[in-house]
């Protein structure tokens, strides 16, 4: 891998990685099989400036740039996909949309929190049994002198139960459909906004996913984020900041998935010789890290795009396309390498292709990427 990284992000990339191989990886399989939301390795993020690495400093961020977390995120993810996922889901999405979309009243009151680590984010975007703002659990948010009174249900919230802060999407104006969608700032205390169950998943089981209940939530008027009706931009802004970082989740969890193999295939006799010495074996390798370098190489060019204040959109649904497929086939490919080993949850195998199909799957389907890319070329 030749991109031409800086010295600063390259230092970053070590610290993440040491960070990772130290701290994480001794409890990455506990933290899987027990689900449990790993507080004390988030305390250890916070003194590292991961959950606000490239927010402003005037918030209390780091400023080293989106490309420099896309790289945290894809260190963390070689040893623990679950713990890369709450880092992913506080700053790429609750905390980007405050930043990209906060009046500077709500930057100041959350924003440096989140930054800071006092406060972990959450994104509140699906319900339950239907698209948003289609079921009958939806939630709405009426005007109410300076509030706006949120009711309803949320579901698969990542972080939910041990956020502080949610960004949530209800309805204002149900005339008009998904269009009149908005987006609130919602404090974890509010009155009348519960957590109902915590949802056990097949992966990335550190990272808590819960549903929430909202019953009359009294959120301040100054709490809408962007404007009536804005709602659905601004999800669609912050899931395509998301995309990218997901693609980075990808790349490590197949890397490490794809070190696993060749180090088992050529420990592996068979017929008198290491499996790795067969041409089948050879091929789903070399396919494997042509996907993976490709993959990275988009990845960070996202990445830069975002950090300069270019269009990413387009290139953030092409890296979700690109990383829905390749994640997939690379741990198969890997888990027919290692046999029946590979098959058993002894192998960190298991663990990895959990994690990598709970990355591809957990999204929205109003971020088709095929419908984005589409979109961009024939606009």
């Amino acid at each position: 891998m030749r991109y031409a990284l800086t010295e600063e992000q390259q230092l970053i990339q070590q610290n993440a990685r040491d960070f990772a191989s130290e701290y994480v990886e001794p409890v990455a399989a506990e933290i899987d099989h027990t689900g449990a939301h790993p507080a004390d390795l988030v305390k250890r993020m916070i003194e590292q400036d991961f959950l606000g690495i490239f927010m402003p400093g005037e918030y209390g961020g780091a400023e080293a740039g989106y490309l420099s977390y896309t790289l945290i995120i894809e260190e963390l993810s070689r040893v623990s996909g679950a713990v890369a996922a709450i880092l992913l889901n506080h700053a790429s999405l609750a905390a980007y949309s405050i930043n990209r979309w906060g009046s500077p009243e709500q930057k100041t009151a959350y924003l440096s929190a989140l930054c800071q680590g006092e406060k972990l984010g959450a994104f509140a975007l699906n319900e339950p049994g239907a698209a948003i703002g289609a079921g009958e659990h939806k939630v709405t948010a009426v005007k109410d002198g300076g509030n706006y009174v949120l009711t309803g249900r949320k579901c698969y919230v990542a972080n939910g139960g041990a956020a502080g802060v949610y960004i949530v999407f209800a309805q204002t104006n149900t005339e008009e459909g998904i269009k009149g969608i908005s987006a609130f700032i919602v404090d974890a205390t509010a009155e009348g906004l519960a957590v109902a169950r915590s949802i056990k998943k097949m992966g990335l089981r550190g990272c808590q996913s819960a549903e929430l209940i909202f019953e009359q939530v009294k959120v301040p008027a100054a709490n809408l984020l962007g404007k009536e009706g804005a709602g659905m931009v601004i999800a669609a802004d912050a899931m395509a900041a998301a995309g990218i970082a997901e693609g980075a989740m990808v790349v490590g969890i197949a890397q490490a998935a794809m070190e696993d193999a060749v180090k088992y295939g050529k420990q592996r006799i068979q017929f008198r010789r290491p499996i790795a010495s067969f041409p089948a074996i050879q091929t789903m390798l070399a396919e494997m890290a042509a996907n993976i370098h490709m993959l990275r190489l988009a990845v960070y060019d996202a990445a830069a795009l975002l950090e300069n204040g270019e269009p990413f959109a387009a290139e953030a649904a092409m890296i979700r396309l690109f990383a829905g497929r390749i994640g997939q086939s690379a741990l198969i490919d890997v888990i027919q390498i290692e046999g029946g080993y590979g098959y058993s949850q002894e192998m960190v195998a298991s663990r990895l292709y959990r994690d990598v199909k709970g990355v591809v799957i957990k999204n929205s389907s109003i971020d088709f990427p095929e419908k984005i890319i589409a979109g961009n070329l024939l606009s």
